[in-house]
């Protein structure tokens, strides 16, 4: 079941739009057609009046997770068609720890932008004072190898890498930063990008990679076991897709 994290409150995963959002999640083209359809006006009601009642971002979340869909885009969700957009699977809250790896820790980013897009800005939230940040993105994996498309250094802890742009690329791509430690602990002198423990909506990406593209994981945790998400966004066009409104009227 799915719960919508919205500012410090949690919404129950036992709503009915909540059950419907996964149902239409867990079911292909053909089936969710069937569920939206067997809707009697009376559910059509209640589930808008439930999605009308989410803050902004709740309904995003929402948005996002019903991408695959068909229903109607909203004139406010589209925006530009083809514009420049941004991709974040954080909600933004930074977990206690680090993850426990000397490698690449960032994000796979496989799921909500269109094809083909051009990758332009990272950012993210890294750790510490220390003194200087290796950044990478990475072409997407075969195996447990990736190719790198673009690196730089540069002085930390602001994190903000304006990329030489990364046209015309399809299919998923990797983007972290080199951690310079590999103790759980959190240190003002190692370099560490933070992590949300927390599911943003589409799942969570957190990866690691060794720095020539080798060793690649996809499913790294941080203490105490936990999955993550990185707290890095990337910025390009046609990133993200464009996002579907809940429109059950």
């Amino acid at each position: 079941m799915l719960s919508f994290l919205v500012g410090a409150a949690v919404f129950a995963a036992e709503s009915r739009l909540d059950s419907f959002v996964a149902r239409l999640q867990g079911a292909d083209a053909a089936g969710r057609k069937q569920i939206m359809k067997s809707l009697s006006p009376g559910d059509r009601k209640a589930l808008h009046a439930e999605y009308k009642a989410l803050s902004p971002a709740a309904k995003q979340q929402v948005r996002a997770v019903l991408a695959p869909g068909k229903a109607k885009a909203s004139k406010a969700a589209r925006g530009p068609k083809g514009g420049i957009g941004k991709v974040q699977y954080d909600t933004g809250v930074v977990h206690g720890f680090r993850d426990n790896s000397n490698q690449v820790v960032g994000n796979r980013f496989n799921t909500g932008f269109n094809n083909p897009h051009t990758i332009s800005l990272v950012t993210c939230q890294p750790l510490g004072t220390f003194g200087s940040i290796a950044m990478r993105v990475y072409d997407a994996p075969v195996g447990t190898v990736a190719s790198v498309l673009a690196s730089t250094t540069f002085p930390g802890p602001s994190c903000m890498w304006d990329l030489p742009n990364i046209v015309n690329h399809n299919a998923s791509f990797l983007v972290g930063m080199l951690q310079s430690g590999s103790s759980n602990t959190i240190s003002t002198t190692v370099a560490a990008i933070a992590v949300d423990v927390n599911n943003g909506g589409q799942g969570f990406h957190g990866m690691t990679i060794g720095i020539n593209g080798s060793g690649f994981n996809p499913n790294p945790t941080v203490f105490p076991g936990q999955p993550y998400n990185a707290i890095l966004r990337v910025s390009g066009f046609n990133l993200p897709v464009e996002l579907m409104s809940f429109d059950v009227q």
